[in-house]
């Protein structure tokens, strides 16, 4: 005879557990299946061809007078992004140069005519972009310097302006920098080197530093994100690499203390970047680097 169940006894510890298991809550589903799994933690999202094609084309456009065009104009993000190609652009820049240098020698003419028309074909490249911005800066700290400091006829209105004293100076410390370099192939690493490092400085100062408003160029391109500064950064340091070899880490110290002497003068005078601070930074790191090349070959 089966003896009848106590209702009072407790259950047994199997049933328990599963009693348990049943009661708690479970991750709602939209379609009551499978339970939903947790967002992860960082997402990546891989840039479409369409995209990466806009902000390598923004890059050429700024840097050089070559005009690609584009559907649709770039949105702000794409202006931002394509900060991180500038060294590559940079990059062809000086291969640019360094071909007219070749051809000119080819012809038989004079180290000092060659680098001459080779820094001619770059500044008519990229439309003397950077010049002309750090021709602004140096007309700027120029006048400033004439306010505090001049008397009598210094006050008078200038015929030269610094900017262009400037600039002149810049032009043939390129000249017979390249003029001094042993062959084409050196000429060739160094004008790759100095372009494209002394681009990517200025994506790392855009990064750094705030855009000042009311300025054409930071109003543009604002601050790159800090995966294409890095992206930058990373790209200068390759090409130095493949063009330069055993001198990269050389010289690419020397010429960032250059860009950061500059960018320094940004934070403190005008507390941000604009347009003439860093055409200024790329014109110093480029001079400062082709130096230290024609120093150490």
């Amino acid at each position: 005879m089966t003896e009848p169940t106590d209702p009072m006894a407790p259950m047994p510890s199997t049933e328990v557990q599963k009693s348990t298991e049943d009661s708690a809550p479970q991750p709602s589903s939209p379609q009551g299946g499978t339970p939903l799994k947790s967002p992860p933690v960082l997402t990546i999202n891989t840039p479409s061809a369409e995209s990466l094609w806009a902000e390598i084309v923004v890059a050429v456009n700024y840097l050089t007078r070559l005009h690609l065009k584009l559907t649709d104009e770039p949105k702000p993000r794409i202006v931002r992004k394509s900060m991180g190609w500038f060294p590559l652009v940079g990059a062809g820049i000086g291969i640019f140069g360094a071909c007219i240098d070749w051809i000119m020698t080819q012809i038989g003419l004079p180290g000092i005519i060659t680098a001459a028309f080779a820094v001619i074909g770059m500044l008519w490249l990229t439309r003397a972009l950077h010049e002309e911005e750090f021709a602004s800066m140096a007309n700027q700290y120029g006048k400033t310097f004439d306010q505090e400091k001049g008397i009598g006829w210094l006050k008078e209105e200038r015929s030269v302006q610094y900017g262009t004293l400037a600039v002149i100076l810049v032009i043939i410390m390129k000249i017979g920098a390249i003029a001094s370099l042993s062959d084409n192939t050196v000429v060739l690493c160094a004008l790759v080197t100095s372009s494209s490092w002394s681009r990517a400085m200025m994506v790392l100062m855009a990064a750094w530093l705030r855009p000042i408003p009311g300025d054409p160029v930071a109003d543009y391109f604002q601050k790159p994100p800090a995966l294409r500064m890095v992206m930058a950064l990373v790209i200068g340091v390759l090409i130095s690499y493949l063009a330069i070899d055993s001198y990269t880490a050389q010289v690419l110290a020397i010429g960032s203390g250059a860009g950061l002497i500059v960018a320094l003068l940004g934070a403190n005078h005008l507390r941000g970047y604009n347009g003439p601070l860093m055409g200024t930074l790329q014109e110093l790191v480029e001079i400062t680097i082709l130096g230290v090349i024609l120093a150490l070959q």
